[in-house]
């Protein structure tokens, strides 16, 4: 156990600093679609920023979003490396009441743990009409 403990730590502390990144976005169509999941891309950089992205696995509508953000991040000065970066997207259920005041719990977020992994949460889409006894998702 304390191999694996000691090769995680090595690991982590090879991992190049992120400096700047763009905020990552759940892509406006993918909840309509229920479209969830984990992205694993392996990215590579030149010592600055990022020089090639591979898509190992993901929705593609979630590939490409993840995509797009890594090609934002820029990097503190280091040898060229490559590392594994996973993207979890999450949609979150909410509740709504009879006046279709509507909440989730937890809340939509975006959480930056950079640059081995992303948390990126958003909701379902619904439709609510006081008239109708429950809210029905789109």
């Amino acid at each position: 156990m304390l191999f694996f403990s000691l090769a995680a730590q090595q690991t982590q502390r090879s991992l190049p600093k992120v400096v700047s990144a763009s905020v990552p976005f759940y892509p406006i169509l993918a909840p309509g679609a229920r479209i969830q999941g984990v992205v694993t891309l392996r990215v590579s950089t030149d010592g600055k920023s990022v020089s090639a992205i591979d898509a190992e696995s993901g929705p593609p509508m979630l590939v490409q979003a993840a995509k797009e953000n890594v090609r934002t991040w820029r990097f503190e000065p280091h040898a060229p490396a490559t590392f594994g970066v996973k993207f979890r997207y999450r949609l979150l259920d909410y509740k709504c009441d009879s006046d279709c005041r509507c909440k989730s719990q937890p809340e939509p977020s975006v959480l930056l743990h950079l640059p081995s992994h992303v948390e990126v949460t958003s909701v379902i889409p619904m439709i609510c009409d006081p008239a109708e006894q429950t809210p029905r998702k789109k």
